[in-house]
């Protein structure tokens, strides 16, 4: 950590430290079920006490004395509870299921190519994406194969689109720059007039024009275009379709407001700057009755659940003096990041004790950045994984609270299809993923993933309720409406490193609101 910066608190002190903390006190509630709570904090406090004197000498010879052990080897007492628990006890009305198993991999197979992961993409969404065709157009309108093309004739295809860029980095042109070719140059979009949409199907494939924007698509849609081809063989669209979107389940209101906290981006280092912020949360839900803001305590004291979307550490945790030296110099200095997986683990430990929290990777984490994302080992949070509170899961994560299921991801999927189109709006390409029925559909193409051959995970076969996306430039949301009264709630989760704000979901209304942790007392933002 720098010299200069003498109020930076230290990374692995900042949560360890009760006296940093207005809120934290040394003594553990007893809890009100048991019948001597006296006697436990006595138990407690002797335990306390023989540690030091335990770590100061040497074992005696012989087997040790069933206290000595008891006071080693208790991780089942509450010696790590140092902020006030809320009890929440669930109902069915707000039961906890994981229905992330398909994001699980059993076996990790690189000897097959990706092109099976877009045959078995096609092959699973043909069948649904020919009714809505017929739904859109008149059924006699005939559904052809590329092969059986006859000019100037309307007809209906279904396939594929992959989406020509020349300005799309490859491994060809990086091999071409250590050539001494030119370096092409950095840009935030990789947009050009000059790119094509292609269609294509298991015999051949296509060029598209007429009626649809090369800038709003991306590689990996499965599509139904109508249309005819002309002299020039290209086939001219006068209009498209998508899936239709299944019917999610009503939701049963519960009796009383709940709702989820969404956060995503911590980005902790040596230099990190949001300490103050984190305590803030920290203290915010622990002691949330203490709030003086209604609407704000109404919120925080009703929170039955803590996602955190993704990159929980920043990206560049090592020194850049340290990569030009040799392994030898360099074998006993400590990764940074290592003390920020130990902060964020006493950051999780504290919120576990007070609401359920669910971690989902990102692409700054130690997990592997292929997408599905596997869960976070537990033993990177050797604290706070010892709570049952605590779940390591996969990203995408997809989930049900009661009857409302939700769908996310750490952010990978939208930031991906931002740089490939000329979509604005983070929240439009959450849209267009969901009519696009697929989470991520550039993967294999420019967003790395496993090559599945069997099946193809990304694809949105059941709508959710609730479709996120963490780690976003800001706060975005919006209500889909879709047919057949289908209602979506699309939420990008503002990076909380950046912005120093939570998202609050209502699971009654479906109504968000960002709350801000810039100070010790929380505030909506209107």
């Amino acid at each position: 950590m720098s010299k200069s910066n003498k109020n930076q608190k230290s990374i692995t002190s900042f949560f360890k430290n009760p006296g940093q903390t207005t809120t934290a006190t040394n003594d553990p509630v007893p809890s009100k079920t048991k019948p001597s709570p006296t006697v436990e904090m006595m138990e407690i406090k002797k335990e306390k006490e023989d540690v030091p004197k335990l770590l100061s000498s040497s074992p005696p010879p012989g087997p040790a004395p069933a206290s000595t052990v008891k006071a080693v080897l208790s991780p089942k007492k509450p010696t790590a509870a140092v902020v006030p628990t809320i009890q929440r006890k669930p109902t069915h009305e707000t039961e906890w299921i994981n229905l992330s198993d398909r994001f699980l991999l059993n076996n990790r197979n690189f000897d097959v190519q990706y092109a099976h992961l877009y045959a078995e993409r096609l092959g699973s969404m043909r069948k649904i994406v020919t009714k809505a065709a017929e739904n859109r157009w008149n059924s006699k309108v005939p559904l052809k194969k590329m092969n059986d093309l006859v000019l100037d004739e309307e007809c209906v295809l279904i396939g594929i689109l992959f989406k020509q860029m020349i300005l799309k980095p490859s491994i060809v042109k990086q091999l071409a720059t250590e050539n001494g070719f030119n370096l092409q140059p950095p840009r935030k979009r990789y947009v050009d007039p000059s790119d094509k949409l292609v269609l294509e199907e298991e015999s051949q494939r296509i060029v598209l024009d007429g009626k649809i924007d090369v800038n709003q698509f991306v590689t990996g849609i499965v599509i139904a275009v109508l249309g005819h081809e002309d002299d020039k063989g290209v086939f001219i669209v006068k209009d498209y379709c998508f899936k239709e979107l299944t019917i999610p389940k009503q939701i049963t209101p519960t009796k009383d407001e709940k709702y989820v906290l969404f956060a995503s981006g911590f980005l902790l280092s040596e230099t990190s700057t949001i300490f103050n912020q984190l305590e803030s949360l920290t203290n915010s839900l622990a002691q949330a009755t203490n709030i003086e803001s209604t609407p704000v305590k109404t919120i925080l004291s009703n929170i039955i659940r803590f996602v955190v979307a993704g990159n929980l550490i920043e990206s560049s945790n090592r020194l850049k003096d340290t990569t030009n030296q040799a392994k030898y110099l360099t074998r006993k200095m400590a990764a940074s990041s290592v003390e920020a997986m130990q902060s964020i683990d006493e950051l999780f430990d504290k919120i576990a004790t007070v609401t359920d929290i669910d971690i989902i990777p990102g692409v700054n984490d130690p997990s592997c950045h292929m997408l599905p994302q596997q869960p976070l080992h537990p033993c990177m949070f050797p604290t706070s994984s010892k709570r049952k509170t605590t779940h390591c899961l996969t990203n995408p994560y997809d989930f049900q609270i009661g009857d409302l299921r939700l769908l996310g991801t750490s952010g990978q999927n939208i930031d991906d299809i931002d740089l490939q189109s000329t979509i604005d709006s983070r929240v439009q390409i959450l849209e267009n993923c969901l009519t696009w029925g697929n989470i991520s559909p550039t993967c294999p193409d420019t967003l790395s993933c496993y090559p599945y051959v069997n099946n193809d995970p990304f694809i949105i076969h059941e709508t959710p309720h609730v479709f996120f996306a963490g780690n976003q430039p800001k706060f975005e949301t919006r209500l889909f409406k879709g047919p057949n009264d289908i209602q979506v709630r699309l939420i990008c989760i503002p990076s909380f490193a950046q912005s120093n704000t939570c998202v609050a979901l209502n699971l009654n209304t479906l109504e968000c609101q960002e709350i801000s942790f810039e100070n010790q007392v929380p505030q909506l933002i209107q």
